[in-house]
């Protein structure tokens, strides 16, 4: 993948990778984490498989909608996930912060950038839910 994401399709792939990322870690995280912590992770791996489907299918069906516009100002860089696997419950929220905060931020940037709708409003939803999501681990901590 290129270091810049300058298109609908090449931000909507990763953002479903950003996703699977997240996905992964959180399943991992519920193995080193206990009683709430381990079923929000759960829960939050769940979720985040049901967004990856969500983007796959979105772009699936704005392919046709899509006006080659080049898209200026994201790189890959900002917003990839250094994703590894936590050994403790500690680990795990703390890396948990670090990576929703830097998902929202994509998606915080990213949505204003897409030149069709329904993807537009898609990425404004994952940045609110993202930000509630940072609330609900911040009181986890």
């Amino acid at each position: 993948m290129t270091d810049e994401l300058n298109s609908f399709g090449t931000i909507l792939t990763f953002a479903a990778k950003l996703e699977e990322a997240l996905e992964y870690f959180y399943k991992q995280a519920q193995t080193a984490s206990e009683g709430d912590q381990a079923d929000a992770f759960a829960d939050y791996a769940k979720k985040a498989g049901k967004r990856k489907q969500r983007l796959i299918a979105i772009r699936q069906e704005n392919v046709t909608e899509i006006v080659l516009e080049p898209i200026e100002g994201l790189n890959v860089q900002d917003y990839e996930l250094p994703v590894s696997t936590p050994n403790t419950a500690a680990d795990a929220l703390h890396l948990a912060l670090t990576l929703e905060a830097r998902v929202a931020r994509f998606y915080t940037e990213a949505g204003p950038k897409l030149n069709v709708t329904e993807p537009r409003r898609a990425f404004a939803k994952f940045a609110q839910e993202t930000n509630e999501r940072l609330e609900a681990l911040k009181e986890l901590a």
